[in-house]
Order: C-alpha cells, then structure tokens, then sequence
C-alpha cells in the first residue's frame, strides 16, 4: 500500500507500474524531463496526445500541499506544468489548504501565507502565465463536487486505498473526495465542460489517481468497453431508450456494423480499434451533458521519478540540509552542495580507474532536472563514468550554476508579487 502523505523513500518503480497498471511513458513530449525519462510512468496519456493533434482543449491540473518548502524535489511538477501550458493546455493549481489542515495541523491562515510565499510567488517567477489558482476552502464548486462524490464511494474502498481505520478523523478521511474534486471539477460545464485532463504527479500520489479515476467514470451514464467489438453501455436504472438510441446514432454515422438492445443496455459496433476509443469517449461525453452535469473524462497523470536528497534517500523537506529550496539564498545553496553525498570512489586514483556512478550521485541527479542541456548532461554523465571529471569539479561547477539561477529566480519572485491578481482567484 502506499501512503501519499508519508511516502519517505524510492520506489521499486517497475514493480510499481506492474502492479498498480500504470503505462510506459509513450508520447515522445519535446521537455528534457521526457526526454531523459525522468517522467517513467503515465496513465491514458493518449488523451492529451490525441487533443494536441486535433487542436483540442485541454486542462492541466496540479496542486500544492502548503506545509513546507517548495524545492527542487517538487519542482518538476510545476515544470511540465509550465510545458504544457506552453503547448495550450488551460491550467488550474489548487492550494490543498483544507487537506494541509486535515492531514497536517495548519491553520488556514498560515496555509495561506506558505503557499503565497513558498509556492505562488515562485511558480510565476518560473514562467507560469496567468492561470486559475484558489484555495481549496475558498471554492464552493469542489466542496460541492467532493460532496456529490462521496455518494460514489464507500469506506471499504477508502480503507484499500489509504489503509484508514477508526482512529482517523473524517476531515482526514474525506481528503481524498476533496483532492477528486479539485481535478474534476475543472470538467464542469461553467470550466467548459468535458475534456482530456493530465495530472503531473510522483508514484507516492497514485491512490489519488485510482480513486479519481474511478469516481470520473462512476459519475457518466455511457460506459465505453474495447473487447472483440465496442460496447457502450448505459449505466443506472432508469429507462435507457434515449440514451442507446443517442449512442446508436452516433456510431451508426461512423461503423456499418451497429446494434443495439435495450434489454442490457447495450450498443455494440464492430470495426472499432483501440486508437478510435478517445474520440469515441470524448464525443459521447459531450453528448452526455445533455442529461448529466458530471460527464467526465477520467483524468490523464505523469509519473515523475523521485529526485535524490543530498544527504541520500529522497529530496525532502523533513531534511533540511538534503534540499536545495528555491527560497534559498545562494551561498546557502552552495554550502549544502558543496556537502552533499557523490556517486564517487573513495579516492581520486580510484575514480580515474574505476570511474565514478552517476546513476546513485545526488550531485549529477542535480545536472539531469535542472540542466535543460542535453549535450552537456550527457557530457557530464559520460564523463564521470569514464573517471574523466572528479567530484569536486562537479560540485563546483552545479553549485555555481544553482546560485546564479537562485539569484536570478529571486528577483523575478519580488517582481511576481505585483502580478499576484491575476492568479488567485477567489
């Protein structure tokens, strides 16, 4: 089981996917962190494929848990959310204020003012353009949704996803509702209604995705299965004529081989293959708003590989000196770099002969998120294999680059303050 509020070390990440069915990362994205396969991991990420080649909308989706520093471990997130929007795709950020106070003990006032600081102020500083972001307690919409979607769900499905029991409190156990809501909700009809929605996220937050995932495809009324033929299927108990005869118009205008019956709710069509299924969903789902206010489209997700901490095990705010915040001041920065654990050999004789192991050093695992040249990563990283580069040059040169980018970052944090308006909404 994995706990997304306590998750303290790496994964076996191939075990992960195996199990949980999470998909190999399979569209080529043109971002260093794709292209490094520093991004392993996606679910139904054709979705998004599939609407920037047909010049669709799109929603990107991602949150903050404002109890910490916002580092270099969870930049990542905010960087392929940052690439996305470049490609079009329409962003919403949602400050987890209720989930940070359920979870963790922080009032919504302090809340408030982490997430302004520690959070917003460097996310524009990155680049970010105008977007929606709100807080959790200040959005009637997802304290409605999460409501509606705790009528899809039940405590035996809580209790195998996040192992709660008895002792904990149902503000607690209603955090994962609220976290559906803050994703789904942008499909609503007064966002624009129903459309493909990807999730940045780390493995230590697949149960939110199953659980969401789930929920999205609860709340339609048209169920989509691939088997020897599609079968769309109507869900509920009500009469379902109006909606197979919908759904059998539909396919009738695009397949010659359509049937339909009423007695199981069935419409079935031949000829169908499996990169036909996102249209086919997307179209119905629109279709679908006619009669329902909650035809989502169950949302897409990226699973990013865990940065390492300086001091080893994962970057992580509860060890202070294993991060580099972007809140730091540069010559902080530096020190703990400069500190910071290597994948080097004991001796400088040894590292020339037996060559250095980059794939454990926190140090290069600093170049390969936050260096956006290939060719001189790849230098780096060939290099210390070859005992061609020594840590300390390594060391130096990394801290040096961090502290200029540091500097320059918070700069363009206190110039971001004036921009504040134009993305909080409330």
């Amino acid at each position: 089981m994995i706990n997304p509020w306590s998750s303290s070390d790496f994964f076996d990440y191939e075990r992960l996917k195996r199990e949980f069915g999470i998909g190999d990362m399979n569209v080529p994205f043109d971002h260093f962190l794709f292209r490094r396969h520093l991004i392993l991991g996606q679910r139904s990420i054709d979705y998004i494929d599939y609407a920037l080649k047909h010049h669709m909308k799109f929603n990107v989706m991602t949150g903050l848990m404002p109890s910490g520093e916002m580092h270099l471990g969870n930049k990542s997130a905010i960087d392929q959310v940052i690439f996305f929007q470049k490609l079009g795709g329409r962003v919403s950020i949602a400050v987890a204020d209720l989930e940070s106070y359920s979870t963790r003990g922080i009032s919504l006032e302090r809340a408030r003012e982490v997430a302004i600081e520690k959070y917003i102020l460097n996310y524009i500083a990155m680049g970010l353009e105008p977007c929606e972001i709100y807080f959790q307690s200040r959005n009637s919409d997802v304290q409605f949704l999460a409501y509606m979607l705790g009528n899809r769900t039940n405590m035996s499905e809580l209790r195998s996803l996040y192992g709660f029991t008895d002792t904990h409190d149902l503000l607690h156990i209603n955090a994962p509702l609220i976290q559906a809501a803050d994703v789904l909700h942008t499909q609503m009809k007064k966002y624009g209604g129903p459309a493909p929605t990807v999730v940045p996220v780390g493995f230590d937050q697949d149960p939110h995705l199953r659980l969401m995932r789930d929920l999205a495809k609860r709340m339609r009324i048209f169920n989509i299965q691939l088997e020897n033929d599609l079968v769309v299927s109507v869900r509920g108990k009500d009469d379902p004529k109006e909606y197979i005869d919908m759904a059998y118009e539909y396919l009738s205008s695009r397949y010659t081989n359509v049937k339909k019956d009423y007695e199981y709710r069935v419409v079935r069509a031949d000829g169908v293959d499996q990169q036909d299924l996102v249209g086919i969903d997307l179209d119905l789902a629109h279709m679908e708003t006619k009669y329902n206010d909650f035809a989502f489209i169950a949302p897409s997700a990226t699973y990013q590989k865990l940065m390492k901490g300086l001091k080893g095990g994962k970057m992580s705010s509860s060890v202070p000196d294993s991060l580099i915040s972007l809140n730091d001041d540069p010559k902080e920065a530096r020190r703990k770099i400069m500190a910071g654990m290597t994948g080097g050999r004991d001796t400088e004789e040894e590292q020339r002969r037996l060559g250095g192991e980059p794939d454990r050093c926190p140090i290069f695992d600093l170049y390969n998120y936050e260096i956006d040249d290939d060719k001189h990563v790849k230098e780096v990283y060939d290099d210390c294999r070859n005992g061609k580069r020594m840590c300390g040059f390594c060391k130096r040169e990394i801290a040096d680059r961090m502290a200029s980018w540091l500097s320059d970052l918070s700069k363009k944090r206190e110039e971001a303050r004036e921009k504040l308006s134009l993305y909080i909404h409330e």
